[in-house]
């Protein structure tokens, strides 16, 4: 997974900065249709290392402009902070821990196309929208789960689901096989911000997908 990663981010870098260079070259002819479709996997990267699966659907408005609606899932977004809030109490009652913190996402918004490179065509892109993230954290003493037992009672700081608002930005390219179809290469960094009302100094979390879709346009 961390070495599809790191291909993937080159790629993209290289596809972006390459862009700069071709202004002067034409777009490629629209497509059949002006909708398409696309199912996507992702390495997600950070504090905890995972994957994301999801789809998208973008609607062409003009030679520039698309507008797109996303969502997916994160398998774990868990940050630093809060490892160190469930680090704290481990540390309290002498036990080891087990984190991971899920976000269903979804976002609308829209992708700017930039000047193609060859067969690639470019896009930077910004959309809003919001997760629904579920936290689960087990303490455990000599393999024994101790968790809202005597010793401990998790929060919902720790334990539970909750929506918050979605940013997501990102860069990446397409480029079409057999008329219809396309790939879908791009970096997509998304900031689920923090809930204060509900958590008490709660932390937003930074997310970033290295993310391949496979699609169809319509």
């Amino acid at each position: 997974m961390k070495r599809f990663a790191t291909l993937a981010v080159l790629s993209v870098i290289g596809l972006v900065l390459g862009a700069g260079a071709a202004w002067a070259q034409t777009k490629p002819a629209d497509p059949d249709g002006r909708f398409s479709a696309q199912f996507t996997l992702a390495a997600t990267l950070g504090h905890k290392s995972s994957g994301a699966v999801g789809g998208e659907l973008d609607y062409r408005f003009n030679d520039d402009w698309d507008f797109f609606f996303e969502a997916g899932r994160m398998s774990n977004v868990a940050s630093s902070a809060l490892d160190a809030r469930a680090q704290i109490i481990a540390n309290a009652i002498g036990a080891s821990t087990s984190l991971v913190q899920r976000a269903a996402y979804f976002d609308v918004g829209g992708r700017y196309r930039l000047m193609a490179r060859g067969r690639w065509d470019p896009y930077v892109m910004l959309g809003f929208g919001a997760a629904s993230v579920k936290t689960r954290t087990n303490f455990s003493i000599n393999g024994v789960d101790v968790t809202n037992g005597d010793l401990v009672v998790v929060g919902t700081d720790l334990a539970g689901t909750l929506a918050k608002p979605f940013l997501t930005i990102g860069a990446g390219a397409t480029m079409p096989f057999k008329h219809r179809y396309f790939v879908d290469l791009s970096y997509r960094y998304g900031r689920i911000f923090a809930r204060t009302s509900q958590i008490e100094n709660d932390n937003g979390v930074n997310t970033q997908r290295v993310q391949l879709g496979v699609g169809v346009k319509f």
